[in-house]
């Protein structure tokens, strides 16, 4: 959930009503002309590498990028000591080859995907007065009730899930 953006419903609501938008399950709003751009850090991204690395130690199955359950166990914290620095966050790449390592990259890949999506798609936006952003409950699974009472309204522009947690996503609404 993005709390900026909740913290400014009450100040942005007047805007998004004079200009007919009416979301559904509305968790937000930022003004677009307000905010600066942002990007991945370094950080989030090291964060990110070693979440996916201790998701494959801990997978059922082992090491699987489409695993059904992960298990918490002695079996699975050695796993995760042997691969992975805990202190540091970082992946002992040097005991990582071949399947493993491939299986790896392909998981970190695929795990980075929807964070520069959502970033870059509100880069596209920042600065410009005409365009809100919505924060709303209705990202991943949620979107196939909801969709035809956002996309064919007039201030629709588009929209993407959110990546931290896809039941949410931005939208973005062009504004007089």
């Amino acid at each position: 959930m993005d709390l900026g953006a909740y913290a400014q419903i009450e100040t942005l609501e007047k805007i998004a009503k004079d200009n007919g938008i009416e979301c559904p399950r509305l968790r937000g709003y930022r003004l677009m002309a307000e905010e600066s751009h942002t990007e991945l850090t370094a950080e989030n991204i090291q964060d990110i590498k070693y979440e996916c690395a201790e998701d494959l130690c801990r997978s059922d199955p082992f090491w699987n990028n489409n695993a059904i359950a992960h298990e918490y166990s002695g079996w699975t914290d050695a796993l995760v000591e042997y691969y992975l620095d805990e202190n540091a966050r970082n992946i002992k790449w040097e005991k990582i080859h071949g399947w493993k390592r491939k299986t790896l990259k392909t998981a970190i890949h695929n795990r980075l995907r929807p964070f520069k999506k959502q970033i870059d798609t509100f880069n596209k936006y920042v600065g410009r007065a005409d365009v809100l952003y919505i924060h709303a409950r209705i990202g991943g699974k949620n979107w196939p009730y909801y969709y035809k009472n956002v996309v064919n309204q007039p201030w629709f522009i588009e929209k993407v899930d959110d990546a931290y947690d896809n039941t949410y996503c931005d939208i973005y609404a062009k504004i007089k």
